[in-house]
């Protein structure tokens, strides 16, 4: 093996598991060498994660120690990739083990120590994976939190007073942010810069990109439902059944159209769902009466596909997931994947006798049609039904139950639980190995968060709402 040429032992490594990797590592020193080659360990890193976790300061106990470093003098150090594989690997120990540091996000000043309350529809993004930004009244403050949260500026003042319906990323170093139907887009710069300039604003329900001015007192706009942003296009949904789609780059309004059923007055548009996979699709949920429509639009066509309508007399609102040209629907009585492009029903699922579907979810390349005591898994490129897993119980109640789901980094499910009778209810985490054959589900501790406002793109810090209703940062590493 010594004599190898670097090349071959990167093609053996190739067929090896991680598993194997680690026993060559730990056979012979010369083998630690050439099996700990940074070529060979990158690959199964998360890049992203990688930078974000190398740029931070360890602070979750167990914190992240290079023991070879401190009692095996005698040893080369470790390649960067192994490392942060092994940073990485640490990142999900503390998340099975619900290990974290929480911190409240405080104003301080010379006189006094301000905490950030929760609002409703307060505006908590995460710019990137070490930058978050807040409101106060109408002014948008920036923190790093990279470490401890600290308050670095205060960037821009928001166009409008009032809530913020919508904030998303676009591109590397802007950001978007929807008041009523009012859109601002800010430049942050990189590096991230103290004040943001706004390049560009728009009322997205008139016909011409008219800019907000600012001797306007007051504005008064149609209740605005969902945005979604895809590349450079931009949609607006109303209320009304209207959807404004624009082309940011151009800055012109490329349509409107209006959604299948906005011609019966009896519908209500109760839910909006995007597909977090591109083509970012998204469904509109309307509700007639205890029946649910279910509309889906395309990013590539601009248009409407009509799906189908719900089961009568359904009492709670069906969960969704779209996905690779995929709908998923979820009720108490069933769960139904259809191929919305040809209309085609896929699959159908019935509960087990006596218990109650919760919902469903996009998790991976996947589909995961959750039962009480069980979970359905439904391959959304191959368009299979792959295979049933029984779980632990998670809830043992009579009643029927609803549910809303977190997915972590395609590893981590959070069911977190709506009962009628219940203020609060444990929310059980599931960590699922997707990859593996066969598919494994293991119950984790409880993820008991009041609520998640938002999470950076590598899943190693969250926003949340604490039970004193401060936001606070959580951190996982």
């Amino acid at each position: 093996m010594e004599t190898l040429p670097a090349e071959v032992v990167e093609m053996i490594a190739l067929f090896l598991s991680i598993k194997d990797l680690k026993a060559c590592c730990g056979t012979t020193h010369t083998w630690r060498d050439i099996f700990g080659q940074d070529t060979i360990w990158k690959r199964h890193c998360n890049r992203a994660l990688a930078k974000c976790l190398g740029a931070a300061q360890s602070r979750v106990e167990p914190k992240f120690v290079l023991s070879e470093e401190e009692h095996l003098k005698n040893l080369s150090p470790l390649g960067e990739w192994r490392q942060a594989y092994l940073q990485e690997q640490l990142l999900w120990s503390h998340w099975r083990n619900g290990n974290y540091v929480m911190e409240e996000l405080t104003i301080k000043s010379s006189y006094k120590c301000k905490r950030m309350k929760v609002k409703e529809n307060m505006l908590c993004h995460f710019v990137t994976d070490h930058y978050l930004i807040t409101l106060c009244k109408r002014k948008v403050m920036l923190w790093d939190v990279c470490n401890s949260p600290v308050i670095v500026s205060k960037p821009f003042e928001l166009l409008l007073t009032g809530d913020v319906n919508f904030c998303s990323t676009f591109g590397n170093d802007k950001i978007i942010i929807v008041q009523q139907t009012l859109v601002q887009i800010y430049h942050h710069g990189s590096p991230m810069e103290l004040t943001w300039s706004l390049e560009q604003s728009f009322f997205f329900d008139r016909e011409d990109p008219v800019p907000f001015n600012k001797t306007d007192k007051t504005v008064t706009s149609p209740l605005n439902s969902r945005c979604v942003v895809d590349e450079n296009l931009f949609v607006g949904i109303l209320l009304s059944g209207e959807v404004h789609i624009w082309n940011l780059t151009s800055g012109k309004k490329l349509k409107t159209v209006l959604y299948p059923g906005s011609d019966n007055v009896n519908n209500c548009i109760v839910k909006v769902v995007h597909s977090e996979k591109p083509p970012k699709d998204f469904i509109i949920v309307a509700k007639w009466f205890f029946t649910y429509n279910f509309y889906v639009f395309s990013m590539t066509s601009l248009d409407f596909y009509y799906v189908q309508n719900s089961e009568t007399l359904e009492l709670t609102l069906p969960s969704c997931a779209i996905q690779h040209g995929l709908l998923a629907v979820g009720t108490t009585k069933s769960s139904k994947v259809f191929n919305y492009r040809t209309s085609q029903r896929l699959l159908k699922v019935l509960p087990t006798i006596g218990k109650f579907t919760i919902g469903l979810v996009a998790m991976g390349d996947y589909f995961l049609l959750v039962e009480e005591e069980k979970i359905h898994l439904f391959h959304t490129i191959t368009t299979t039904y792959e295979c049933v897993i029984h779980i632990p119980v998670v809830v043992s109640y009579s009643h029927r139950i609803s549910a809303c789901f977190n997915t972590i980094c395609d590893k981590f499910l959070i069911i977190k639980y709506s009962l009628p009778d219940f203020d609060s209810l444990d929310n059980p985490a599931l960590e699922i190995y997707l990859k593996t054959n066969p598919i494994k589900i293991i119950r984790r501790r409880n993820f008991n968060f009041c609520h998640i406002f938002a999470m950076n793109s590598v899943s190693s810090k969250l926003a949340v709402q604490s039970s004193n209703g401060n936001v606070c940062i959580v951190s996982f590493w």
